[in-house]
């Protein structure tokens, strides 16, 4: 399922992409396809649970969490926003930003307001709820209970979720992060079991991403002193408060996780 889901997606996407190739000032367009591509994903999980006549909320994990939880989820991402930041001016000298990505971040934002708008959109909004669905909230549920196992439940998704960013892949910094957010969604999964933080977390990473570039602040941060002593303290300080809180939290083991049937199971 997961695999349909992913090449439907990438389909859909080169599909539509070589539709409007010909046509000029499309970048409003453009973006409407990076959308459907997203929402594309959703088309063979969706498929099953209807055929198996099961609701999206009944195979998610809901579990409740407290507003401490939600905003120390806030706080937490804040500092690994900023300690990635960190880790980016470090890297840099070693690991120039290839060609193709710098051109891709330079004419991000240049098709208007309303592409910009559903481009922001479709990485804030559409994207982190579509792939952690997939990822957290089904892959990595069923991958527990085949094995029984929170290791395997939170490796093999991370790897998958970052072989799904391909165009990031040949630029090491860039999988370095990609790993790492993996295994800090499917971590913050088995100490809520609640689909929303990562959904949260997610959204708020790729937010910052495009504030970043929408305001050009990669340019100007160049070193650490450019950063500033407050910055990396400050980001230091809220990585750490986060990572004790959920640490301190009990793992969620999932003692039923919903199998969803086969078809001859159904009734």
């Amino acid at each position: 399922m997961v695999a349909a889901s992913m090449f439907l997606g990438l389909f859909v996407g080169l599909s539509l992409q070589s539709m409007i190739s010909g046509i000029e000032n499309n970048d409003l367009l453009d973006r409407m396809v990076m959308l459907f591509g997203e929402l594309a994903i959703l088309i063979p999980p969706f498929f099953i649970l209807k055929q198996r006549k099961l609701g999206v909320l009944k195979v998610l994990p809901l579990q409740a969490v407290s507003p401490i939880t939600i905003g120390m989820s806030v706080l937490f991402i804040g500092g690994v926003i900023g300690l990635v930041s960190v880790f980016e001016v470090i890297v840099l000298p070693y690991f120039p930003v290839p060609h193709f990505l710098q051109e891709l971040d330079e004419t991000l934002f240049d098709g208007g307001v309303l592409a910009n708008v559903v481009l922001i959109a479709a990485a804030v909004l559409v994207a982190p709820v579509v792939e952690e669905f997939l990822f957290r909230g089904l892959l990595q549920q069923s991958l527990f209970y085949h094995f029984g196992s929170i290791i395997p439940a939170m490796v093999i998704p991370t790897i998958i979720f970052a072989l799904f960013h391909v165009g990031y892949l040949f630029y090491f910094p860039a999988l370095l992060e990609l790993l790492a957010l993996g295994i800090l969604l499917a971590w913050l999964m088995t100490k809520t079991g609640n689909i929303l933080i990562p959904i949260l977390t997610h959204a708020l990473f790729n937010l910052s991403a495009f504030s970043g570039l929408f305001m050009g602040l990669d340019e100007e941060t160049a070193t650490l002193a450019d950063l500033g002593l407050p910055w990396i303290i400050g980001s230091a300080v809220l990585f750490s408060a986060g990572w004790i809180y959920f640490k301190s939290m009990k793992t969620v083991v999932c003692d039923e996780v919903f199998l969803i049937p086969l078809p001859h199971e159904l009734e």
